[in-house]
């Protein structure tokens, strides 16, 4: 895979988030009508929301899925915790909230810059937040400044990387809150991958580059998968798959930080043959860590209003499916 495929995916999408966005909102005071963060029943049926600023279309599609889903929200660059607060707050009274702290097209080259947005959004969404994704396709080269570096370069950026992995997580076990990891799934173990270098392949770079304290204390262990285009001719054996993930992550649980495709205008066939395949697995994956997941990436766009026909597939996916407990 070359580094624009998956970071087209990102990109394609507007960053929605101005600081007018909530100026019709009433005001609130930190932590006004929040919840508690909650423990997420599984199996988990997860979407993304790269985009709140439809709020209230959005919490009526929530509830009109089958079961309690789990939201991934996306904090965009150059937003405070503030704007989104009282999004999150709706989002909190009908669904559990994963806080993605900053997408991989967006990671920044500092750590200073990394730490100081995780403090921001973990102390200012208190009570609003479930799990913090700390690391969102933590191995994909587009997160390098150089992806196409010399080895020292490589190892030497992706070392700086795992140090941010580790503050922010550091970050949010110090408040009591869980953590979840996203790995890019770009090999699949039988001579097929997607990855720029060595160093970035999924099996080798948690090992290599995190901590032993993240390795051993992260929640949640999860891949990105887009099989379609962006990562394509790969033949995943989940069973291995999610067993290796388990050997480097062993206290975690495991499943899908996200499914889709680049763009939204992906044949209907290869995106409904996504949600009706993936989804599913929490009925027949028989490993006891799975939890599902799989956090639809364009929910906001291809899901809501809830009359829109992929928001019918996933509901009709998901309704013979396990319930949470």
């Amino acid at each position: 895979m070359k580094k624009f495929s998956i970071a087209a995916k990102k990109f394609l999408v507007p960053v929605a988030v101005s600081t007018a966005l909530y100026a019709a909102s009433a005001p609130l005071s930190l932590n006004a009508n929040a919840q508690a963060a909650a423990t997420i029943k599984a199996p988990i049926y997860g979407v993304t929301l790269d985009d709140v600023s439809n709020i209230n279309a959005i919490v009526t599609s929530l509830t009109k899925l089958p079961y309690k889903p789990t939201v991934r929200v996306v904090f965009d660059p150059g937003t405070t915790a503030a704007q989104y607060y009282p999004a999150l707050v709706k989002l909190h009274t009908v669904a559990y909230v994963m806080g993605e702290i900053m997408d991989s097209y967006y990671f920044p080259t500092d750590i200073n810059t990394y730490t100081a947005r995780t403090k921001e959004l973990v102390n200012g969404l208190k009570g609003t937040v479930d799990v913090w994704e700390v690391a969102n396709e933590i191995n994909g080269e587009w997160l390098r400044a150089n992806p196409n570096g010399t080895a020292a370069q490589v190892n030497s950026q992706e070392q700086a990387i795992g140090q941010m992995v580790a503050a922010a997580h550091n970050i949010v076990k110090a408040a009591g809150g869980k953590t979840a990891v996203t790995l890019y799934y770009n090999n699949d173990n039988k001579g097929n991958n997607c990855w720029e270098k060595s160093a970035d392949n999924w099996r080798t770079w948690p090992t290599t580059f995190l901590s032993s304290t993240v390795l051993q204390n992260t929640d949640y262990a999860l891949f990105s998968y887009y099989p379609y285009q962006d990562c394509p001719g790969l033949s995943p054996n989940w069973t291995s798959d999610f067993a290796a993930l388990e050997a480097m992550f062993p206290n975690a649980k495991v499943g899908f930080g996200e499914i889709g495709t680049s763009s939204i205008n992906a044949p209907v066939s290869v995106q409904n043959n996504l949600i009706t395949t993936y989804y599913p697995m929490v009925n027949s994956f028989k490993d006891p860590k799975f939890i599902g997941g799989f956090f639809w990436w364009n929910y906001a766009e291809q899901m809501v209003p809830y009359t829109k026909s992929y928001f019918t597939t996933l509901k009709n996916t998901i309704a013979p499916l396990k319930v949470p407990q």
